[in-house]
């Protein structure tokens, strides 16, 4: 059981960070700054949420 539930967090973070790239937020040249980082961060949290419309936004 304790493989299955790390199986399905590991595809989760997995498909947000695929979210986070489509949207560029690992782009080398895009301004770093608490709103980007924060909303990266939310966008990979998110998961596959991110693919059903939901856009998550940091504000500092």
């Amino acid at each position: 059981m304790k493989s299955f539930l790390f199986i399905l967090v590991l595809i989760w973070f997995i498909l947000g960070a695929s979210s986070a790239n489509d949207r560029g937020y690992f782009d080398t040249s895009a301004d770093r700054d608490c709103t980007f980082i924060g909303s990266a961060l939310l966008t990979v949290v998110a998961g596959p949420l991110n693919y059903a419309g939901l856009h998550p936004r940091a504000s500092c």
